[in-house]
C-alpha cells in the first residue's frame, strides 16, 4: 500500500472521536438516570418491602448489562487513545483519554498502554503476549478449536456463573500489571499508589464523619481540607519515585497519578453533598449500577472480544486476528470502534478505526497474500452459503 494513502488514513479526526464517545456517555447517563428512577419509584408501583428487594434484582439487571456494555464501548475508544488516535496533541490526547475512558473505569493510561505493546509486538504467543498472563492461556486459549456447544456453554452460560467471571477478573488485574516498571525497595509512605489508595480510603471515612457532625461547614470545608492536605503530600513526592514504563505517557505520570486521586476526590466528595443537601444517596446506585458491572459485565465482554478476535488462530502477521462482520448487537457492544476489522489495526495499528474497513476493501483488492491468509468470518452464529461464522471458526473443522 502506497505511503500517501497511509498517511491519509492515519488522519485522526478529533471531532468524529469526540462525537463517539460523546454518544456513548449521553447514552450512559440515560441509562443510568432510567435505572435510578425506576428503582426509587417502585414504591409508587406497589412494590414494598421483600417484595420491592426481590424485584429489584431482574429490574436493575438489564440496566446493569447495559452499564457494562457503554463501559465496554468507552474502554474501546481508551484503546484508540493508547495509540494517539484520540487526539492529534499527544499531550491532550493522553490527559483527556485517562479523564474520560480510563479514571471512571478505574483504570489508567499508562498501565493499558505497557501491557498492550507488548501485545502487538507477540500477538498470541503464549510466553510473551501479556494477553495470556494469568491463567487465560491455560483455561481459556489453549482450549481451542472448541466445538459450537462447548463454546455455548464456556462463554454464554458461564456469564451467569460468578466464579468465572471473577476468575477472568482477576486474570485482567494481572494482565494491567504486566509491564509496567516499579521503584524497587520504596518506603511504604513514598509509594504513591498505596499512598493514593490509602488517601481515598480515608477521605471515605473522613466524608462520613463530617456528614455525622451535621454541620454544613464540615461537610462542604472537611473534605476540601483533607484533598488540600493530600495534595501537598503529593507534591512534596520526588518524581523518581513514579511508575515509568518503556510505553510512557506524554504528559508527567506524577501529574497523572494527582489526577487520578483529584477525579476520585471529586466523585466522593459530590455524592455526599448530594446526600446531604440533596437528601438523596447516590452511593448504593454507584456500587449497584457502576462498580458491578465494571467488576462482571465489563471484563466478561473484554474477554469474549479477545476470543472473537484471537482464538484458534496463528501468531503470523497475517493470521493473528480475524476480520468479523458480525450482528448489529455484537458489533455494538463487543467489537465497537473498528475492532471487528482487528487485523487491519494489527498490520497498521496507527490508523484510526473508521478507516480500518475501507484499508480492508483495498488490500482485499491489491494483495492476493493477504487474501489468501486472511480469516474472515460473516455472521456469528450463522453465515450465508460457502461463508464462515465466528463461531464456526472458533471450532474444530475451521476453514484454513
Amino acid at each position: 500500500m502506497d505511503s500517501v494513502r497511509l498517511r491519509n488514513w492515519a488522519k485522526v479526526r478529533p471531532l468524529r472521536n469526540l462525537l463517539g464517545i460523546s454518544i456513548d456517555w449521553l447514552c450512559m447517563i440515560f441509562v443510568q438516570a432510567t435505572g435510578i428512577f425506576i428503582l426509587t419509584h417502585l414504591d409508587d408501583w406497589g412494590l414494598t418491602g421483600r417484595e420491592r428487594v426481590l424485584w429489584s434484582i431482574p429490574i436493575g439487571a438489564p440496566f446493569v448489562i447495559l452499564t457494562g456494555c457503554l463501559m465496554h464501548r468507552i474502554g474501546l475508544m481508551g484503546h484508540e487513545s493508547s495509540h494517539h488516535m484520540l487526539l492529534p496533541n499527544r499531550r491532550a490526547n493522553d490527559i483527556l483519554a485517562n479523564l474520560i475512558c480510563f479514571f471512571p473505569l478505574w483504570s489508567s493510561l499508562l498501565s493499558y498502554r505497557a501491557k498492550h505493546l507488548g501485545h502487538h509486538l507477540h500477538p498470541n504467543d503464549p510466553d510473551k503476549d501479556p494477553n495470556f498472563a494469568g491463567t487465560k492461556d491455560e483455561l481459556i486459549f489453549s482450549k481451542f478449536p472448541m466445538p459450537r456447544p462447548s463454546f455455548i456453554w464456556n462463554y454464554y452460560a458461564k456469564f451467569f456463573w460468578p466464579p468465572f467471571v471473577f476468575r477472568n477478573l482477576a486474570d485482567l488485574f494481572h494482565v494491567l500489571s504486566v509491564g509496567a516498571e516499579k521503584p524497587k525497595n520504596l518506603p511504604f509512605f513514598l509509594s504513591p499508589t498505596k499512598l493514593g489508595i490509602v488517601f481515598l480510603f480515608t477521605m471515605v471515612g473522613l466524608i462520613y464523619a463530617f456528614e455525622a457532625t451535621g454541620n454544613p461547614r464540615f461537610v462542604i470545608g472537611g473534605p476540601i481540607a483533607v484533598y488540600l492536605v493530600g495534595v501537598a503530600i503529593w507534591l512534596v513526592i520526588p518524581g523518581q519515585h513514579f511508575r515509568t514504563s518503556s510505553s510512557k505517557l506524554s504528559y508527567d505520570p506524577k501529574l497523572s497519578g494527582l489526577l487520578r486521586v483529584s477525579f476520585y476526590a471529586v466523585a466522593f466528595v459530590t455524592i455526599s453533598w448530594i446526600r446531604h443537601f440533596g437528601n438523596f444517596d447516590l452511593a448504593p446506585f454507584y456500587f449497584g449500577f457502576w462498580l458491578l458491572p465494571l467488576i462482571y459485565v465489563f471484563p466478561y465482554l473484554m474477554l469474549l472480544r479477545e476470543v472473537y478476535q484471537h482464538a484458534n488462530l496463528g501468531t503470523d502477521r497475517l493470521n493473528n486476528s480475524r476480520i468479523i462482520i458480525a450482528d448489529p448487537f455484537t458489533r455494538w457492544a463487543v467489537l465497537g470502534y473498528g475492532n471487528d476489522f482487528h487485523l487491519i489495526h494489527h498490520i497498521y495499528p496507527n490508523i484510526p478505526h473508521y478507516n480500518l474497513k475501507e484499508a480492508h476493501h483495498q488490500l482485499m483488492e491489491e494483495s492476493s497474500d493477504y487474501r489468501d491468509s486472511i480469516k474472515e468470518t460473516v455472521g456469528t452464529f450463522r453465515a450465508p452459503e460457502g461463508g464462515e461464522s465466528l463461531i464456526e471458526s472458533l471450532g474444530v473443522g475451521s476453514k484454513p
